[in-house]
């Protein structure tokens, strides 16, 4: 049976035949032209919304219309006036799609749509969208870890469903070496690359056929050239703590116990100087000290750590990192692709001296898992009356941990500047106890710059606790933005638990409210296969930890 097409134009033009024999015989002076009509009856928006391998444009039907009724003309061009139009085509449907195969990747775009007449001068006018968008395209790369990486060697991971054939390396100067993937390579899902040049910028780009399927980048290392080389059967605590200013200290594979000379375990004093620990192997999985606590004091101190698990269990450890004594700057702390677990009391604890006496420019926590912590009255970074400058906290897992909250600065200073605190893909989850406030962030009455975007924060308070309905407290005036998260569950706990709440200068967007099947010990926080978390970040991959993504 020949399907018949009705058109809302053929009912305008009916219309027009009524409104003409009625006005006719009245003195009203209205125009009723067909341009008015028309643009009545168009769309009343278009949206866009980027992907991958595809950007799908979606807008509601004409007014007075069904499904099926009105065809659409789609119209994509490079510039908002249109004046060359890349892509046109015609649909019934009111959400299309279009490809990699149709328009270019990176490239930004503006579409419009019409509803189309009978005729051309019965097609609606057009509606554009708003602002561009564009064909992000795919990106099968999986996160590059720091232990991946050497001084002239790199392995590259892609998501196992995928079937590249090459990947193309290029250097800060634009120089390109082409690397062919086996088929062994391609079952197994990774690549080794060798011959690059050490501390150099590298960015590749995977491949299949001529299509391109993702981009990543890194820099390689410096070749390893340690002060001291520890091993399992060494004196660690002697060693460190003799070792001089600036010392790059590796361990070798094994376990390591913190002790004295009878065999205790005992603090590990850091006194005036900035030391590094690595392991060789730059695998956290290989290499492992079991603690008491790091204490800092004196001016000069710091520490940066890359490739280790710390377990305070063994030991007892309260505190993972604590500063202590009389006025002092310290330089900084940098904790790089490592897991510290089983801490006592507060992974950093920086609230021992005056008001101000401790100064310290960087806290920098990357790539690494904080995880089962107990439940006590700190912070998991405790910094109340700490002159800090900067607190960066990237590609991470804080899981499992009783804490009563997350950062604490919670003493009002008089500060010479406006410290900058950034989390950016972290996965937190499990956390607040003891009834305490503002569990996400609690600044009291100071000024702060934080940003958090691209994060998962989940389940507060933590198992049997209880918390305040505060999530961040901070001075009106500062600069707060949660943007591009998943935030669910987090109540007050108790019997009768309410929603958390934010204050009103906390500037919000793209928040998502997605049930992920945890529970507040949950550590392995991977992510569902169809989540769309997967695509939330605002690059359109994944939001939280990298590493729990695929």
């Amino acid at each position: 049976m020949k399907k018949i097409r009705k058109n809302i134009f053929s009912y305008l033009g009916a219309l027009g035949m009524v409104c003409l024999m009625v006005f006719s015989c009245t003195d009203l002076d209205q125009d009723f032209s067909a341009p008015d009509d028309m643009t009545r009856f168009r769309p009343a928006r278009l949206t866009a919304s980027n992907g991958e391998i595809a950007a799908t444009l979606t807008w509601p039907e004409s007014l007075f219309t069904d499904p099926g009724e009105v065809t659409y003309t789609i119209q994509v061009a490079q510039d908002s006036l249109f004046t060359s139009v890349e892509l046109q085509f015609e649909t019934e449907k009111t959400t299309v799609q279009v490809s990699d195969e149709q328009l270019e990747i990176k490239v930004e775009y503006f579409a419009r749509v019409r509803a189309n007449g009978l005729i051309p001068a019965q097609n609606s006018a057009w509606v554009r969208t708003m602002a561009p968008f564009q064909i992000t395209g795919e990106q099968i790369f999986l996160p590059t870890f720091d232990n991946e990486i050497g001084s002239s060697t790199v392995l590259l991971r892609w998501r196992p469903t995928s079937n590249p054939t090459r990947i193309v390396v290029t250097d800060a100067a634009g120089n390109s070496s082409e690397f062919v993937i086996s088929q062994e390579e391609r079952q197994a899902a990774n690549k080794t690359l060798e011959g690059l040049q050490s501390s150099a910028e590298y960015t590749a780009e995977i491949f299949e056929g001529t299509r391109t399927k993702g981009i990543t980048s890194f820099v390689t290392k410096e070749p390893s050239i340690y002060d001291i080389v520890l091993s399992p059967s060494d004196n660690f605590r002697e060693i460190v703590e003799n070792a001089e200013d600036g010392s790059v200290i590796g361990l070798q594979p094994g376990t390591y116990n913190i002790v004295d000379g009878s065999g205790e375990f005992a603090n590990l004093n850091i006194t005036g100087k900035t030391i590094t620990l690595q392991s060789v192997s730059g695998d956290p999985a290989d290499t492992k000290v079991n603690f008491k606590e790091f204490t800092f004091t004196e001016t000069g101190a710091g520490i940066s750590i890359n490739g280790i698990t710390f377990d305070g269990g063994p030991g007892g450890g309260s505190y993972f990192l604590n500063f202590a004594g009389g006025a002092a700057t310290f330089t900084h702390v940098i904790i790089e692709n490592s897991i510290v677990e089983n801490v006592g009391t507060s992974f950093m604890r920086a609230n021992r001296a005056a008001s101000n006496a401790h100064k310290i420019d960087l806290i920098k926590v990357s790539s690494s898992i904080l995880r089962n912590h107990n439940v006590e009255n700190y912070h998991v970074f405790h910094l109340d009356k700490l002159e800090f400058r900067e607190i960066d906290i990237s590609n991470s897992t804080f899981s499992a941990l009783g804490s009563r909250g997350f950062i604490g600065w919670a003493t009002n200073l008089t500060m010479p500047f406006t410290p900058k605190i950034t989390v950016n893909n972290v996965s937190i989850n499990g956390i607040g106890s003891r009834n305490r406030n503002d569990t996400l962030l609690d600044c009291n009455n100071n000024l702060v710059e934080f940003t958090m975007t691209n994060s998962i924060l989940m389940n507060m308070p933590f198992t049997d606790q209880t918390v305040g309905n505060r999530l961040v407290r901070a001075n009106p005036d500062s600069q707060l933005l949660l943007s591009h998260m998943n935030m669910f569950n987090l109540t007050t706990g108790g019997a009768d638990p309410e929603p958390l709440t934010l204050q009103t200068y906390v500037q919000t967007s793209n928040i998502l409210n997605v049930d992920l099947g945890w529970t507040t010990t949950t550590t392995n926080l991977t992510l569902p296969g169809d989540s769309p978390l997967k695509t939330a970040s605002s690059i359109g991959g994944p939001i939280g930890d990298p590493r729990w993504a695929f």
